[in-house]
């Protein structure tokens, strides 16, 4: 009998490994003969990614009010819903999406200050009620993964790394500590990795959960 398909998001700050952990799971379930698209946000189609651009180098001398960081995300997150998540979905792919409407929960809301409620009609409008079957949250100290983020140099190809690499450590333990209450607000959906372990463990670890949920 044929598995159904599965939407599974990664979570989490800078430096946590998330693209890492994405590469080895698109391959293990690959091994077990499903079909697997992995994609991120924002971006992800054509559109998506030209918002994504905007989102990530704003004009030289204007800062992205939290509300306009919200509004733009949640339109990249709609045609990306629309035009590849829903519809590999329906195909009966397993999508893999580093990060999802949780990311926009902590940075836009939690760190940045929308009002958790307004961020939710955002999320509800753009997703047309796409949830995560599934979401894997890699959570470590913010020393390591400060160390990470330096060590990745300007050849980094997440953006959201460019854009805290100077935050500092106060603000990069917000953010986790924001990454720890959304998964407080959705229990059964959240499975908690340890991203300090090395990262053969972590995949490991990621792999048993999905094994548990689904008898993959």
């Amino acid at each position: 009998m044929a598995i159904q398909s599965r939407f599974i998001t990664l979570e989490g700050g800078e430096g946590v490994g998330k693209s890492t952990l994405m590469s080895s799971l698109v391959k293990w379930l690959e091994s077990k003969d499903l079909k697997v698209l992995s994609t991120r946000e924002p971006g992800g189609t054509p559109i998506a990614d030209a918002v994504r651009r905007v989102f990530k180098s704003p004009p030289v001398g204007e800062e992205f009010m939290p509300e306009t960081e919200a509004l733009l995300v949640s339109a990249a997150r709609a045609q990306h819903v629309g035009k590849v998540i829903k519809p590999a979905l329906q195909a009966g792919k397993w999508v893999i999406c580093d990060r999802f409407t949780d990311s926009t929960r902590v940075y836009q809301g939690l760190y940045g200050g929308v009002a958790l409620n307004n961020l939710e009609w955002l999320i509800q409008f753009s997703t047309g009620g796409l949830a995560p079957d599934l979401t894997f949250l890699l959570d470590c100290d913010v020393a390591l993964t400060a160390g990470r983020i330096g060590g990745r140099g300007v050849a980094s190809n997440d953006d959201d790394a460019v854009r805290f690499d100077q935050a500092g450590d106060v603000v990069l333990e917000k953010l986790r500590q924001g990454f720890r209450k959304v998964a407080g607000f959705y229990p059964s959906r959240f499975f908690i990795l340890d991203a300090s372990l090395p990262q053969e463990k972590v995949f490991q670890d990621a792999c048993t959960e999905l094994e548990r949920r689904w008898q993959i």
